[in-house]
Formats: C-alpha cells, structure tokens, sequence
C-alpha cells in the first residue's frame, strides 16, 4: 500500500513540474508581462519595501558606497560590461552618479544578445514574487529608476514604461546614443539601496 501511494506522489509531482514548468515558458513569450519568473520571499528577513520616491542629488560624494558596488558586480555578472558609476562634480546639472549611487551597464541596444540581456533584467527586477506582491526584486534592491533604449522605468511611477528623452537633446534622431541610453543601461538607486540597506543586499552571502 505504502509502494502504490508513493507511486502516485511521484506521478503527481512529475504532473506538476511538467504544468508549471510550461506555464513559466509560455508567459516568458509575453514581454510586456513581468510574469515569466516569480521571485522567492524565502530568503529575506526585512519586509517588501515600499515603492521609493524620486531622491535627487544634493551632495558629492566620489566614493561607491557597498550596495552599488555589489549590483554593478551581480548585473555584470551576467554579461554586458562595466561602466562608471562616480561622475565628476562640475557643472549645474544634477545626476546620481555624482552621489555614487547610479551604474551605467554597458550593453548595446542594436545588439540582439544585449537587448535580449536587458530584457531578461527587467523581467525579473519586476516580476511579482511569490505572494503576488509586484516589482519585488526592484524594490527589495532599491532601485529608484531604470533608463534604457528611450525608455525610463521609475519607481516612484510604479515602474511603469514610458518614452524617455534627455533635457540634451532636441530629438531622438539628433541626440546621441549615450543620451538616448542606448550604449549602456542606467540604473539609479536610493541612498538606502547604495549603502546597502534594504532587504536584497542584507540577503546576500557574505563575501
């Protein structure tokens, strides 16, 4: 009896590997919908943050602080190349690669390899996690807005797609593909995410 019912769990989990492992796939042919990966809640001690605002740069600080340092690390770990993320403090315009708190993710947006790098990023930083509560990984790492490819993601807009075009440029055809971040993507994050502070950075091993 006890042969015959482990029979059957093992059948029945075979079944529910094969339905979930196609119900992955088919939403990952979707992207425009964030659902082809589900990220764990397990692994974190410190609650979902909440969507962060918009925190402009106000000081100069020319010395990555760890949080940066250890996304720059895990998103060229992953392929593209490695960019600034300390900006000279000259000029009026603010950014916040001046406060050490952005990091430009060299990566080419008319190479198929590097658009398809890029949307394997954004799928699971905005993916729901497994209590269904959205852009989990976003959050938890603290990220304040994504601009790519004339594109702006921003937190404190819930994330959602809109056209993006520098103060620069007069017009897409005539700014550059730095400005229009299509040779790099940009990642800006909150001060908290920067030095490290939210529940993504406190999760990971120690080195």
């Amino acid at each position: 009896m006890r042969a015959n019912l482990r029979i059957v769990a093992l059948v029945l989990g075979m079944v529910t590997v094969v339905l979930l492992g196609g119900t992955t796939a088919a939403s990952a042919t979707d992207p425009t919908s964030h659902r082809g990966t589900v990220t764990s809640s397990a692994p974190y001690l410190m609650p979902l943050e909440p969507y962060a605002g918009y925190q402009p740069q106000s000081t100069c600080r020319r010395t990555p602080k760890p949080g940066v340092l250890l996304l720059a690390d895990w998103l060229v770990a992953r392929g593209g190349g490695y960019g600034p993320i300390s900006r000279s403090c000259s000029g009026s315009s603010t950014s916040e690669h001046k406060e050490s708190r952005a990091f430009d993710w060299l990566l080419d947006a008319s190479s198929e390899t590097d658009q398809a790098l890029a949307a394997a990023l954004l799928d699971e930083l905005f993916a729901p996690d497994d209590t269904g509560a959205p852009h989990a990984l976003a959050r938890r790492m603290g990220i304040m807005y994504i601009i790519w490819d004339d594109t702006m993601y921003a937190s404190y807009d819930g994330f959602v797609a809109k056209r993006y075009l520098s103060s620069s440029c007069r017009t897409r055809r005539t700014c550059s593909p730095t400005l229009r971040h299509r040779d790099h993507l940009h990642v800006s994050l909150t001060r908290q995410g920067a030095k490290g502070a939210t529940s993504w950075y406190v999760a990971q091993p120690s080195a």
